[in-house]
């Protein structure tokens, strides 16, 4: 689990609060719901059909009690790029962009970057968490690490009622538990925990969803919350949404200045978690 808080202190620092759902009482499958598989199916229809998104973004980031605000820009293209942008009086200081291929990071105030395949990132192979994991989880939708069809492994999941919601329960990956909380009534995924099968370990990451509303990449959520507790210092990162819309000119790969030091992830990550 401590490798899973080091890539994920890693992402949220380049980038309301709820119970775990290791807390809630998981009780019979509402009458409404037929199969697991269905029901599956329809959280899976419930997400976007975009191929574009692009947003401007202004995240707060909490930390060992105190706070950083920074204003940004989020881009995408489903299968190909997520981009993260960060800003600060209106100039780039970071910019995070995860490709299948793999993860680069830019530091503009030190004039240095990262630029690494997933496999040479000992704790993205080891939690399970690709590029096309962290795709669904800023395009809010179901995933099964390792798979690129949620669909096909349908069958995987284990479906309780928790109230207005139902939770679909992802037990049988080695060493982790994905639960997906979703709004019964529209199928949306409201919270997606992962969390060890050993109960003594503490170590909870949660990636929170609010504010759906209507875009021009139809429904999705105005704000996403991540969060990291239980391992070290507790991060909380709010990022808040607007101008969602589908624009598709922009540079979907980031050229790097042959003025910028390459560095190695490792170290970059090990000074992220000495911060």
């Amino acid at each position: 689990m401590k490798r899973l808080n080091i890539l994920l202190l890693a992402s949220l620092c380049l980038l309301t609060a709820c119970k775990s759902t290791k807390n809630l009482q998981k009780t019979a499958v509402p009458s409404e719901i037929s199969t697991t598989a269905a029901y599956t199916k329809k959280v899976l229809a419930a997400s976007t059909s975009a191929q574009f998104l692009t947003a401007k973004t202004n995240l707060d980031i909490t930390t060992g009690g105190k706070t950083l605000s920074c204003g940004g820009s989020l881009k995408m293209k489903r299968d190909d790029v997520i981009q993260l942008s960060l800003t600060v009086l209106g100039f780039e200081v970071g910019r995070m962009e995860c490709t299948p291929d793999g993860v680069l990071i830019v530091d503009r105030v030190n004039k240095q970057y990262v630029r690494a395949t997933y496999s040479q990132v000992s704790f993205f192979a080891q939690a399970g968490l690709d590029f096309y994991t962290l795709q669904s989880l800023f395009w809010n939708e179901l995933f099964v690490p390792g798979s690129r069809n949620a669909a096909a492994a349908a069958g995987r999941f284990k479906l309780s009622e928790s109230g207005t919601h139902t939770l679909l329960s992802l037990t049988d990956a080695p060493k982790l538990e994905y639960d997906f909380l979703t709004r019964t009534a529209d199928a949306r995924i409201d919270r997606v925990s992962v969390f060890s099968k050993n109960r003594a370990e503490k170590g909870l990451f949660e990636w929170i969803y609010g504010e759906f509303a209507k875009a021009a990449v139809g429904t999705f959520p105005a704000k996403m919350q991540m969060k990291v507790s239980g391992v070290g210092k507790d991060v909380d990162v709010s990022m808040a949404l607007s101008k969602i819309a589908a624009k598709s000119d922009w540079e979907t790969r980031t050229t790097v200045s042959s003025k910028y030091k390459q560095r190695k992830a490792e170290d970059v990550f090990r000074h992220i978690m000495g911060l």
